[in-house]
């Protein structure tokens, strides 16, 4: 067996299973629903201070779709990264699609009416438990954060702050309620732990350019950029900053498959 073929070291502590469990704690009084529906309202009011465009673009950072474009020059520069938060994804979706069967839970405008509720985008009305956007931001957050090496992740700590803020979107929206949002944080860290456990066992033959492996990783960033561009995802306000998003990352996809084609003919 040669030394690149050996699964890369661990880089999670057992500790850092535990951190869900924590976060689970802290936010019961949210995903119990105590105090509901006082708590949706109070929060939806207080986040209409800001323009509807913050909460809409926060909201489009709960996709793959952008969460693919944000990171695609560590396609180069860091697969590693990048594979970790794909490693979550088949997890976290699966977490989110069971839950909302299982939960069956109306959304607030299907129990409040849209009388007093700021609505940012399209309307909706069911499946609410969890919040497929807080899974997914907080699952790339914990994903490329714990798929670093611990001296280098403390400055990415801001990445918890901005799934966070994903999270606060969908309430701002009116399209969930906070315990939603909160057991899709908790199922989102869970899911990025994992993805960053598996993604730390590729070898490293098959992180660079040439790879089969990087290869198909980037031919999936071809359809990110398709639905980038023809996809409203929920908010026609988000577009331009979408079309945005897509031309950075066509340039990275080409940029990507020239490095791959120059690697291989060396």
């Amino acid at each position: 067996m040669t030394s690149d073929s050996l699964p890369v070291a661990p880089r999670i502590a057992p500790w850092h299973w535990g951190l869900p469990l924590l976060v689970a704690a802290v936010t019961a009084p949210l995903w119990l629903g105590l105090y509901e529906p006082d708590v949706f309202y109070f929060l939806n009011r207080q986040f209409a201070v800001l323009p509807d465009i913050v909460w809409s673009l926060l909201s489009l950072f709960g996709t793959g779709w952008a969460v693919y474009a944000v990171t695609a020059p560590a396609l180069w520069r860091a697969p590693r990264v990048i594979l970790s938060w794909l490693c979550a994804a088949p997890l976290a979706g699966a977490l989110t699609r069971v839950g909302k069967m299982m939960a069956d839970n109306p959304r607030p405008l299907e129990v409040l009416g849209p009388q007093g509720i700021n609505v940012i985008g399209e309307p909706l009305f069911i499946a609410a438990m969890p919040s497929g956007h807080s899974l997914t931001a907080f699952a790339a957050a914990s994903a490329i954060y714990f798929s670093l090496a611990p001296q280098g992740r403390r400055r990415l700590l801001w990445l918890f702050a901005l799934a966070l803020g994903v999270a606060c979107s969908r309430v701002a929206v009116g399209a969930h309620w906070p315990a939603d949002a909160s057991v899709g944080a908790v199922a989102g860290m869970f899911s990025g732990l994992t993805g960053a456990w598996l993604a730390a066992r590729i070898p490293e033959r098959h992180l660079r350019p040439q790879s089969w492996l990087m290869r198909g990783v980037a031919l999936f960033g071809g359809y990110c950029l398709y639905v980038l561009l023809t996809d409203k995802m929920g908010f026609a306000i988000n577009l331009p900053y979408q079309y945005v998003l897509g031309a950075f990352l066509a340039i990275c996809l080409a940029w990507f498959a020239r490095r791959s084609l120059l690697a291989h003919q060396e």
